[in-house]
């Protein structure tokens, strides 16, 4: 992103012509006829020529419209100058869903295979400029559903679908695909492939190509080309089979994936995407609390560096990078760079925007821009409970506390085992002055993930706080007996002791936090939790650690 000078609008040179001057973000976005979070993106990407005066926590905003039109014009970008003054319907974005493919194999087994081909097919259409995907989790919501496609057009807010099926048998596979559109449900293309089984790769670059041909006409770009990461099929198989085991989320799926990761990489050690996928996988158990985070960083930094010596487009690659720049190394700069690589490889992608929000935007203070990430995302994921929670927990962050309170609940209406919205659903319940609620979420949370030291420690430091001291300590108790043989959050640690009043141990604790890379510490500047003890000039000393602004 350029650096633009900070200069006020008095101090220009030459003098500014009456009706020039556009002041806030939203009279840009009304003169531009986008809205804001467009024009943000439009900051990051494209260079557009936004101004920001100095002082305050919240710089103000100008531009120039005279700059703007220029900028239309320098880029070269004639369908964009058009599209901005015609009516939102006419204007509205080009967008897909692509539904799970059936699986007619006849084995349930074989169903990682479809669910992989459509993962792919919709991986390869977070490329297309111009193009808006909703994202897995939202489409993936209607396997099995019996609903008409006008119908789950509406609930996706989305133009077309993409849905198909998948037949395997011995070497060869059928796959038959159609793009509906959700208006009236009439066919834009169909086709049906049958080939050899070694042929999977090319039915993927021919499905996609044939729906960026179908919607060509009102797409900004082409797709860049997609690189194909193996040639190994059964590698490829493994991968899948990875892929599907983690979006169980289970203990022992996660071990499963693990495994499979690993065989693909003994099969094909240039597979890309099968060291990204371990990595991923590190950097969740740590983020989790379940892997020390340094033994974390040691495994999981070489694996994504190979990645993108393998393959340097790989966007959600240059985004963990940027997680891994951020949180194990404080480099904010190296971590900026990336994340911004990662929204021009892929800017459509729902990751991608997610994790730049939280592990970029958030840190920084950036809370304004990391809120309108997430509310992207979930425009792109709206049947998503892992979206509806990261919203959420941006809006407690922000101190809006009834509206989070309403949002974790939509995220537990979507999936009631969802432990990490019921913790902190628990968490906006005692700032809501709702301490019974609150301990009775905390502890469905324990209850619904198991062993996770942070929601012990969220839980003690309940307990302090409403007076059950002797609860709080039991934890305690529990969670430095565990520490002497495994890795506990020393974070989760704090968090009791700041409950139980023991600042100084709090503390401590904190800066363990920070020695030892604990992922979570990034939550540092805007968690509510900690509104009491910035006044203290150790808190200030813990962002200085951790190279963050200082109010």
């Amino acid at each position: 992103m350029s650096k633009r000078s900070l200069q006020s609008p008095a101090s220009t040179v030459a003098p500014i012509a009456p009706g020039e001057l556009l002041n806030s973000w939203k009279e840009i976005a009304s003169y531009l006829n986008r809205d804001i979070r467009t024009l943000q993106r439009w900051e990051r990407s494209k260079d557009l020529p936004i101004h920001r005066l100095p002082g305050g926590d919240k710089p103000a905003v100008y531009a120039l419209k005279s700059e703007l039109d220029a900028w239309l014009r320098s880029r070269a970008l004639h369908t964009l100058d058009e599209e901005v003054r015609l009516p939102a319907v006419a204007r509205e974005a080009p967008s897909v869903a692509v539904l799970p493919f059936a699986n007619l194999s006849g084995d349930r087994e074989n169903e990682y295979f479809s669910d992989g081909l459509a993962d792919e097919i919709l991986t390869a259409l977070t490329r297309v400029p111009g193009l808006r995907v909703i994202a897995r989790t939202s489409s993936f919501a209607f396997r099995g559903k019996d609903q008409d496609v006008r119908e789950i057009g509406a609930s996706l807010d989305v133009g077309a679908l993409l849905e198909g099926s998948v037949r395997k048998s011995g070497g060869r596979i059928r796959v038959a695909a159609q793009l509906v559109s959700t208006s009236d449900g009439c066919h834009l293309w169909s086709e049906r492939y049958d080939r050899q089984l070694t042929d999977v790769f090319a039915i993927q670059d021919q499905v996609s190509a044939a729906i960026v041909e179908a919607m060509r006409p009102r797409l900004v770009g082409a797709p860049p080309p997609l690189r194909r990461h193996t040639g190994n099929l059964q590698a490829y198989n493994l991968y899948l089979k990875a892929q599907y085991a983690s979006n169980r989320g289970t203990e022992e799926a996660l071990a499963e994936s693990r495994r499979c990761f690993e065989e693909a990489i003994a099969l094909d050690p240039d597979y890309a995407l099968a060291y990204l996928g371990l990595a991923e996988q590190c950097w969740d158990s740590a983020y989790l609390g379940l892997l020390a985070p340094l033994e974390a960083a040691r495994v999981s930094m070489p694996l994504v560096l190979r990645a993108l010596e393998l393959d340097d487009t790989l966007a959600t690659a240059h985004a963990m990078l940027g997680m891994f720049r951020g949180a194990f190394e404080y480099d904010w700069a190296a971590a900026e760079r990336e994340f911004h690589r990662a929204l021009e490889l892929a800017p459509a992608s729902p990751s991608v925007h997610s994790r730049y929000a939280w592990f970029f935007l958030e840190p920084a203070g950036r809370l304004d821009e990391a809120l309108a990430e997430l509310q992207w995302v979930l425009e792109t994921d709206p049947l998503s409970a892992v979206a509806h929670a990261a919203l959420a927990q941006m809006l407690m962050f922000r101190r809006e506390f009834p509206q989070a309170e309403r949002q974790f609940r939509q995220a537990i209406e979507l999936d009631p085992a969802f432990w990490m919205a019921h913790w902190m659903l628990s968490v906006v319940h005692v700032f809501m002055g709702m301490t019974d609620q609150a301990i009775a979420e905390c502890e469905r949370a324990q209850e619904l993930f198991g062993r996770s030291f942070l929601v012990s420690g969220a839980l003690g430091a309940m307990y302090g706080v409403m007076g059950r001291t002797s609860d709080a300590r039991r934890l305690l108790d529990g969670m430095m007996q565990t520490a002497r043989e495994t890795y506990v959050s020393p974070l989760g640690i704090a968090w009791v002791y700041f409950g139980l009043g023991d600042v100084d141990a709090a503390f401590e604790w904190l800066n363990r936090g920070i020695d030892e890379r604990e992922p979570q510490m990034l939550h540092l500047p805007a968690k509510p939790i900690y509104d009491p003890l910035r006044a203290d000039p150790r808190f200030s000393s813990l962002l200085q650690r951790m190279n963050l602004p200082v109010p």
